[in-house]
């Protein structure tokens, strides 16, 4: 029975009568401080009280001294007959005589005649002067003055009504403190806490004085007895003024009141000391046999979680040999799971090759012993073939191209990273001939139940020095590079130097786009539209700008194609609706003849909610609808044509004005033209830019000219930049006009500037030789 290891850990809890003794003595060594504490407390209290009687017997000298000098018939009499000379003599002799710091003379209405230093009676002096007129006699108090404080007495002087008031002082000083200290053998000290708290005098040392000074700052005067003011001290306070919140303090060091504790802490700590080392002897003769087979069995479980392959120890006491066999057995499971989970955790289970994990694991150490160049190799369109043969014939195509890749030699590496994404690691440096050939190899036809599948094999290409080591830098360019090779329909595409940064540069302009635009990093300009038949203007097309913070100017042409990746364009949209429409809101009183056009998108054009959200933000603002115009490219009209003409209707029977943009560069231009419910077309820039020096240009403005106007459409002409390209377009049938020649995009203020301008100088852009009265007309 006492073999088991129950039965030796009952022998331990004879500690507990151990804890039993040093609670005990806690408790003891507790209530001896608080007794000694008590004790301290009781001292400072019958200090204070020595203190306040120094300071009475010191007043009480004071005033009779000043009662003396105040019946002295010849300063009465100097008083009386108003001798400055003499008063001042008096007060200075008597003052010396009695060592008073200061003495003073008042007139029985409060007004100083003189003194033996520089005080104001207004400001020093007035409490005590009203007290002492208000008991017709003597009066004593303590008062602040600057940074001193000085115990006063003022005084009657009587003949025989009151002719004058005498006071003199004495500071409250070192050389009282010191007197203090030397009667209560305590430290003392004077300080102030009304207005800056100061420590106006101390016997303490200069360090203490300066801990004693911060601590001031702090002090709230709840408790006359402060423990925590200086530390290593307890303080008690005594009134030198309540009034004036002139304080003593008395510092007991604890030094003093701790030595008999302290002492009699030794004493118990010493006999507990002895009986704890007594019961640890006793407790290890008595435990030795049970912790060294448990030190045997921690040193084998520590091997076991090390791999180590050792013996389980040979131990006496049953529960300790049965938990080393249990541990024996646990160690040989732990193994079988652990190869398991290893071949399980780093291996696809589809195509046996290595996973993502085993990537970044195990890929900075292949890469760090020579050059290699990387492909991460993508099945294009792999998605229709599962569709169209089904995932387990996907699942089998995938199985034969793992396959091809652990049969082919000059691969020294390949996972599967995703669905059909594989990552091949060569460990040469190739040409891009020698990746074509090998991609064509490994995308030989498939056997599929006796038929031949052809798969087409896109790869991203790069390549790494033997100090490559960031495993998630590489696969981002591979990444990238892939992504190229998708977008170019090419068969690969290496990663190129800078491809990173754009890549960042990209995901940056994706997450700060919705918080910019909240935030005043977008703002809207005008770029004029001309009529060149009526030569007037009365509209302009609306364009957003982005300066970004730490990017600086970003392209409208990069955010939006970025936006529109992303579904955030919907977003810009919006905003551009709202910033235009509150500028037109303005514009009504003066330039109410003016129409701003909107750039719409193609997942705008497929919001059914879109007509009334425009036409409700149109209402709120009082903007008529004929102030906006919506411009759409032809190619968002075509990914969904059916609804995005349904939604332009009806945006044109609620009278907003619709333009076609970029109008020649579409795939089906004339074929939907007819279908299109639209005001107007813009013919594109390409088209305009050189018309003066390009016949074909010509020809193809001035027949998009005439279709559109044979359709009732208005034509306007983007991109002009010169004078010899306006007369060519007028020629050509368009009526507007929106480029650089005319004026840049501008912001809204210099834009409504430009206006005014242009409606009394704006015949100096048009060429003489162009009469308006035989132009074509506009469309209406």
């Amino acid at each position: 029975m006492l073999r088991s290891l129950r039965s030796q850990l009952t022998l331990l809890l004879v500690g507990l009568l151990l804890l039993l003794a040093v609670f005990t003595g806690y408790a003891t060594l507790n209530t001896m401080r608080n007794d000694s504490e008590q004790q301290a407390r009781q001292l400072l209290m019958v200090a204070s009280n020595a203190a306040g009687q120094t300071l009475q017997v010191r007043s009480d000298q004071l005033t009779d001294s000043v009662r003396l000098l105040a019946a002295d018939f010849g300063f009465r009499q100097a008083v009386a007959t108003a001798e400055a000379e003499t008063i001042s003599s008096v007060l200075d002799n008597h003052g010396a005589r009695i060592n008073a710091d200061l003495a003073f003379l008042f007139t029985p209405d409060g007004r100083m005649l003189a003194s033996t230093a520089a005080v104001q009676d207004n400001a020093v002096l007035p409490g005590l002067f009203e007290q002492a007129r208000a008991q017709q006699g003597s009066q004593a108090s303590v008062l602040s003055v600057g940074e001193r404080a000085y115990q006063l007495v003022l005084v009657p002087v009587r003949a025989p009504h009151i002719i004058a008031w005498v006071g003199m002082g004495f500071s409250v000083d070192q050389q009282l403190a010191s007197q203090i200290a030397d009667l209560t053998g305590l430290q003392v000290s004077f300080i102030r806490l009304s207005g800056e708290r100061l420590v106006l005098s101390s016997t303490l040392s200069a360090a203490a004085k300066q801990q004693l000074a911060e601590q001031l700052q702090h002090i709230m005067l709840d408790e006359r007895v402060l423990p925590e003011l200086l530390p290593q001290h307890i303080s008690q306070l005594f009134a030198l003024s309540e009034t004036q919140q002139l304080w003593g303090v008395l510092h007991l060091p604890n030094a003093q009141w701790l030595a008999n504790y302290q002492a009699l802490r030794n004493q118990l700590l010493q006999i507990f000391s002895l009986g704890l080392a007594l019961a640890l002897v006793v407790a290890f003769v008595y435990t030795r046999s049970v912790t060294r087979p448990l030190d045997k069995l921690v040193r084998y479980a520590k091997a076991i979680g090390r791999g180590q392959e050792v013996q389980p120890p040979a131990v006496a006491l049953a529960e300790v040999g049965l938990l080393a066999n249990t541990l024996t057995q646990m160690r040989a499971a732990i193994q079988q799971r652990e190869r398991q989970l290893l071949e399980q955790v780093e291996r696809d289970p589809l195509t046996g090759l290595a996973n993502r994990l085993a990537v970044e694991k195990h890929l900075a150490a292949r890469l760090q012993q020579q050059a290699s160049t990387l492909l991460l190799l993508n099945i294009a369109k792999f998605r229709y073939v599962n569709d169209s043969l089904g995932y387990h014939s996907g699942d089998l195509l995938l199985q034969q191209l793992a396959l091809r890749l652990n049969n082919e030699t000059t691969i020294s590496f390949c996972a599967r990273l995703g669905a059909d994404e594989f990552l091949l690691v060569i460990p040469s440096a190739l040409e891009e001939e020698q990746i074509n050939s090998l991609l064509v190899n490994l995308a030989q036809p498939f056997d599929l139940a006796g038929s031949a599948i052809n798969l087409q094999l896109v790869a991203g290409v790069y390549a790494t020095t033997a100090l490559a080591q960031d495993v998630n830098a590489i696969l981002r360019r591979l990444e990238i590079a892939l992504a190229n090779a998708k977008a170019d329909n090419l068969p690969q595409a290496w990663y190129r130097t800078g491809q990173d940064e754009s890549h960042q540069r990209e995901l940056t302009l994706i997450r700060d786009l919705p918080q910019a635009l909240d935030s005043g990093q977008f703002s809207v300009v005008f770029q004029p539209k001309v009529d060149i038949v009526a030569r007037r203007c009365r509209a302009a097309e609306a364009l957003i700008r982005w300066q970004h913070p730490t990017l600086g100017f970003v392209s409208p042409m990069e955010f939006i194609t970025l936006a529109e990746r992303t579904g955030n364009i919907s977003l810009i949209s919006n905003w551009m609706l709202q910033q235009v429409i509150r500028q037109l809101a303005s514009w009504q009183q003066l330039h109410p003849q003016v129409a701003v056009a909107v750039n719409l998108s193609a997942a705008d054009l497929l919001d059914d909610a879109l007509p009334a959200r425009i036409l409700a933000a149109l209402a709120e603002a009082a903007v008529p609808v004929s102030a906006l115009t919506l411009e759409v490219t032809e190619s968002a009209v075509m990914q969904d044509a059916s609804r995005a003409i349904a939604n332009l209707k009806v945006l044109k029977q609620a009278g907003i004005k619709l333009a076609i943009d970029d109008f020649g560069t579409g795939q089906s231009s004339l074929a939907y033209l007819k279908n299109l419910p639209v005001h107007e077309v813009k013919i594109d820039r390409a088209f305009i830019k050189d018309i003066e020096h390009n016949q074909q240009d010509a020809l193809i403005v001035q027949a998009t000219a005439q279709l559109a106007g044979g359709l009732g459409l208005t034509v306007t002409a983007e991109g002009l930049e010169n004078h010899a390209g306006l007369s060519r377009v007028l020629d050509a049938g368009c009526q507007q006009v929106q480029g650089y020649y005319f004026a840049k995009p501008l912001p809204a203020k210099d834009f409504s500037q430009w206006l005014q301008d242009f409606a009394t100088q704006g015949e100096r852009f048009f060429p003489p030789a162009v009469d308006p009265a035989t132009a074509p007309t506009a469309a209406q």
